[in-house]
């Protein structure tokens, strides 16, 4: 804030005000907002059905608790008292963005409505934070990788031909969750996401979609299964999937199998200490114009860290054709 010349910095993102303060909730058309002032000042503004909630949280100098919305007062008032409070110029106003984010048909005022200028944009200043782990990050990661691993191999290894998808997963996730609680004593999901111990495929048509939904397709022989696992450990996730096959795959598949796992390699390969995302992106494309390939649609997801010494795989799950070939 200092360098950026900032009086005080508004976070509206759910994520961003978590990773922040450790604050919890479910996102809802009620406006949140933190307020970051001098001196490590921190104000928190929050709905009455959030309000004990808050209270747990240690480090919050002001909590400001409003009612409800709509109501007879919109909360983004209160977040012009916040800002006056640490005297704050409007000029130096950074934000995430400029009001509280459109959610479930939320509308109101923006920053700018109630400080009279636009804000300064402040949005990397939490996410250059948020891009460098802690150690303590880092475990939570590995941890969640661990336990998607888990789950996943239960999951694979309850698929058989004529159920659907949700006969296949659902018990197997159940029962990986069920292991997770009486390993970790105390453990409990953050959030409302629903998602504590994903571990889930879609088959059939479905998989030739990047992002394909699960229509209640009955496995057979010869499909192609796209799955995907991961766990919520203290707010943190992972990435874990797999493109798996029912029965044998023909040749066409093997090469396109095999071309995947090429580009994957190479691209956890180009992964090193400040190399951007994009350039990563770009070595795989032209890797697949070598290859000869295009838009197969196969594909392995892993989560990998990259450190000072270079990078390391976190998610330990087979990637090879042999291991993901599910028996008739």
């Amino acid at each position: 804030m200092d360098a950026m010349h900032l009086d005080a910095v508004c976070v509206f993102y759910p994520a961003r005000v978590t990773y922040l303060t450790g604050f919890h909730h479910v996102p809802t058309e009620r406006p949140i907002a933190l307020v970051l002032g001098p001196n490590a000042y921190t104000a928190l503004i929050v709905p009455a059905v959030e309000k004990e909630h808050a209270e747990t949280i240690p480090g919050i100098d002001r909590l400001d608790v409003y009612f409800e919305y709509p109501g007879p007062e919109h909360p983004m008032q209160r977040l012009g008292v916040a800002l006056a409070e640490v005297s704050a110029q409007p000029e130096r106003v950074g934000a995430d963005h400029d009001g509280f984010v459109p959610y479930w048909g939320y509308r109101g005022p923006g920053l700018s409505d109630i400080t009279g200028r636009p804000p300064v944009d402040a949005e990397m200043l939490v996410e250059t934070l948020r891009r460098a782990k802690s150690a303590q990050e880092i475990e939570c990661i590995q941890l969640s990788c661990d336990w998607a691993a888990r789950a996943h191999r239960r999951m694979q290894d309850s698929i058989v031909t004529g159920k659907t998808e949700m006969e296949c997963y659902a018990p197997a996730a159940v029962e990986s969750l069920a292991e997770m609680v009486r390993e970790m004593p105390g453990w409990r999901p953050r959030g409302f996401s629903g998602n504590e111990l994903p571990a889930m495929f879609v088959g059939g048509r479905s998989t030739a979609m990047p992002h394909g939904f699960v229509r209640g397709h009955g496995v057979q022989k010869g499909d192609v299964l796209v799955t995907g696992a991961g766990a919520d450990i203290d707010g943190y996730h992972s990435e874990l999937e797999r493109t798996m096959f029912v029965g044998e795959p023909t040749a066409a598949q093997e090469r396109a199998f095999d071309a995947m796992l090429k580009l994957q390699a190479h691209a956890i390969d180009t992964m090193s200490p400040g190399v951007p995302a994009a350039e990563v992106e770009l070595a795989v494309v032209r890797l697949a114009h070598e290859l000869g390939v295009s838009d197969e649609g196969f594909r392995h997801s892993d989560t990998v860290l990259i450190t000072q010494e270079g990078r390391r795989v976190m998610t330990d799950y087979p990637r090879e054709l042999k291991d993901l070939i599910i028996g008739t």
